[in-house]
C-alpha cells in the first residue's frame, strides 16, 4: 500500500469539498417534511369540507326514464 497517495491532485482549495452534505440535517428535514405531509393529507381526508361525493342531491328520475 505504499503506492496509495493522499494528495489531493494539486487543488488550490485544500480540504474544502463541494459535495459534502450533512446528512443527519437532510435526514431530519426529510423526516420532518413527510410527517407534515402526512398530517396535511389526513386532515384533507378527514375534513368535512373536501367530501368525495358524500353530498350529493339525488338525481330526479323523470316519466319517460321509467
Amino acid at each position: 500500500m505504499a503506492g496509495l497517495s493522499t494528495d489531493d491532485g494539486g487543488s488550490s482549495k485544500g480540504d474544502v469539498d463541494p459535495f459534502h452534505y450533512d446528512y443527519e440535517t437532510v435526514r431530519n428535514g426529510g423526516l420532518i417534511f413527510a410527517g407534515l405531509a402526512f398530517v396535511v393529507g389526513l386532515i384533507i381526508l378527514l375534513s368535512k369540507r373536501f367530501r368525495c361525493g358524500g353530498s350529493r342531491k339525488p338525481r330526479q328520475v323523470g316519466e319517460d326514464e321509467l
